[in-house]
């Protein structure tokens, strides 16, 4: 008789520690991927009753009988995955909960939202002068970096699989001691979605004309989005090209001076009637409508802060056949070869490079490419490919 087991038919029964029910960007990613994984019922998905968003709040008590409640209820489960991004967890809440995993015996899974390239503390040390404030200076951040290394990296380490959308986040790992075997690179996932309901918000707002075109942003507020350059591109765009910023700023923003800044510089440059800000857009179903009423998507983000990190509202555009045009961050520069041309970046951070872009694009050759990448990386695929995951890594 053979003892091979049947991977496919075996139920494996994974734990993810993630956001849910928070306006969240990780709550959304994995409540796709689960939604995707219907035709795989042996696949079984279940959340932990704790939220990252709580762990900053709770005692280092608190945190323990986390850990504990963890390690006793994966007692029924195969696999934990965690979604990390560092701004979810408090204090050493990440190690707590890979540890229980591992104490549990069962296989943890870590998906990496954002590089680890992209923490402070993950940069080597350096005393900057002989003086006592640069020794100072050099011990904070050598204490920092001592406790970036405890509470994340060697976590790293113990998981049995990372898995990251792109090679900024992979190559970070590997210079933490993450072993090579360890790494897998998946592509970020494309929504798939009924067709909304039209929309005509936006069209109303910028009185918009036969010919003009609508380029936008999508998501929050902030100030590493390049929003500063898209309204400044308008001044070298003619004048039937008006902006959209689909958006608002978060509630709990600490930059709220930013948005002033924002609506001076519309205000001041003439552009009030060339430039709507929606405000928070409630539901996926409105954006996706209020993304359709726009002709190209645009992602002018910062260099530094968006270098390592794969942008979800990038796949919104793909979803909504939109073209899309971005800076040349290290994953966007990525993004244009995965994406088979779908995606344009610009020569450099600039924006007149943004104008010079929006100006010479082919909307509807880039509309089909946009539309042919969704296809191929839409999230059904997508959850495919990790239900192979959970199968292989249950077969070593």
């Amino acid at each position: 008789m053979s003892n091979t087991v049947n991977v496919e038919q075996s139920p494996i029964r994974v734990l993810h520690f993630s956001s849910r029910d928070e306006e969240c960007g990780v709550a959304k990613y994995l409540d796709h991927y689960i939604k995707g994984m219907v035709d795989a019922p042996h696949i079984k998905n279940d959340y932990f009753e704790v939220s990252p968003y709580k762990t900053p709040h709770m005692s280092p008590e608190d945190l323990q009988r986390m850990a504990n409640k963890l390690r006793e209820t994966l007692k029924d489960y195969d696999i934990l995955h965690v979604q990390h991004e560092f701004a979810l967890y408090g204090h050493d809440s990440f190690r707590r909960i890979v540890e229980a995993g591992k104490q549990a015996g069962k296989k943890v899974v870590i998906t990496m939202h954002i590089s680890p390239s992209m923490h402070g503390a993950s940069k080597k040390v350096r005393l900057h002068g002989l003086g006592p404030h640069s020794l100072v200076r050099y011990l904070r951040e050598k204490r920092n970096q001592q406790n970036f290394y405890y509470t994340n990296a060697e976590p790293f380490r113990m998981a049995d699989l990372l898995l990251v959308h792109n090679d900024v986040t992979a190559e970070s790992l590997r210079q933490l001691g993450v072993a090579d075997d360890h790494i897998q690179k998946v592509i970020h996932p494309v929504q798939a979605f009924k067709t909304p309901q039209p929309s005509t918000r936006i069209a109303r707002a910028l009185n918009k004309q036969p010919g003009d075109i609508v380029y936008c942003t999508i998501g929050f507020i902030h100030r590493y989005k390049g929003l500063l350059e898209a309204v400044k591109a308008l001044k070298f765009l003619p004048d039937n090209y008006k902006l959209a910023i689909l958006g608002g700023m978060k509630a709990d923003s600490d930059d709220v001076a930013m948005y002033d800044k924002l609506c001076d510089l519309i205000n001041d440059w003439g552009l009030r009637d060339r430039v709507h800000i929606t405000g928070f857009v409630k539901t996926d179903d409105e954006l996706n409508a209020l993304i359709r009423e726009c002709d190209v998507c645009i992602y002018p983000y910062d260099r530094v802060y968006y270098a390592g990190v794969s942008s979800g509202s990038l796949n919104l555009a793909f979803a909504n056949e939109r073209p899309v045009i971005a800076f040349p961050t290290a994953t966007f520069k990525e993004m244009a070869t995965v994406s088979d041309g779908a995606t344009i970046t610009t020569e450099t951070f600039a924006y007149y490079e943004l104008a010079r872009e929006l100006n010479n694009i082919d909307i509807p050759k880039q509309r089909e490419l946009s539309k042919a990448y969704a296809v191929k990386a839409a999230w059904p695929e997508r959850s495919k490919e990790l239900v192979r995951v959970y199968e292989k890594l249950m077969s070593i």
